[in-house]
């Protein structure tokens, strides 16, 4: 799978936002002005000052809205509910080549950052899914992790989000399984 740069900035940036909430700990870490400025900086996003109050909080409450497309075997209804949040934001797709390259904006001029931001954002995820890569918007599958990710692996085959984090534990797990399993096996010979 490739991203292309402008799409896949968009799509990380998505990632990075769902991410800053654990849904399995509660923990949010997108918690001022200048922890979301700071993410969206990361992503290639000009941001030159800490995002409002309110806009931080327009991002917080866009975080379910793009996480339910991660891990939806239901594509057709990922694409319902992206479609219907791209009427809600009134998206005005135009291309422009203001930064010296041909690229789409798809916020209504002058839109506020929290809608920019989500209409992108979802254009991306939709992008994703034309191209046919769905399967590839995928939940961590370590036990204690819920975060979402982006499989752009040549196979397509990744599971976890980190592979040094998760995926680590994981196989520490399985083999420390096996060896108990063999250690069982030789106490039952005769």
């Amino acid at each position: 799978m490739a991203l292309n740069d402008y799409t896949g900035r968009a799509a990380l940036t998505a990632v990075d936002l769902i991410n800053s909430y654990d849904v399995m700990t509660g923990t949010d870490t997108l918690t001022s002005g200048n922890e979301a400025a700071a993410l969206l900086r990361r992503r290639g996003w000009v941001v030159d000052r800490p995002v409002s109050a309110a806009n931080l909080g327009r991002l917080r409450d866009l975080r379910p809205r793009l996480r339910f497309v991660f891990g939806n075997a239901d594509v057709a209804k990922s694409v319902e509910d992206l479609n219907r949040l791209l009427r809600e934001l009134q998206a005005q797709p135009q291309l422009t080549d203001h930064d010296g390259a041909w690229h789409w904006h798809y916020a209504r001029p002058k839109a506020p950052l929290p809608e920019r931001v989500a209409t992108t954002c979802v254009m991306a995820l939709l992008t994703v899914i034309a191209e046919g890569d769905a399967p590839r918007l995928k939940v961590c599958e370590g036990s204690d992790c819920a975060n979402v990710f982006i499989d752009a692996s040549r196979p397509g085959s990744r599971r976890f989000c980190d592979s040094k984090g998760c995926g680590n534990r994981a196989h520490v797990s399985a083999y420390r399984e096996r060896k108990k399993h063999a250690a069982s096996d030789d106490d039952m010979s005769y």
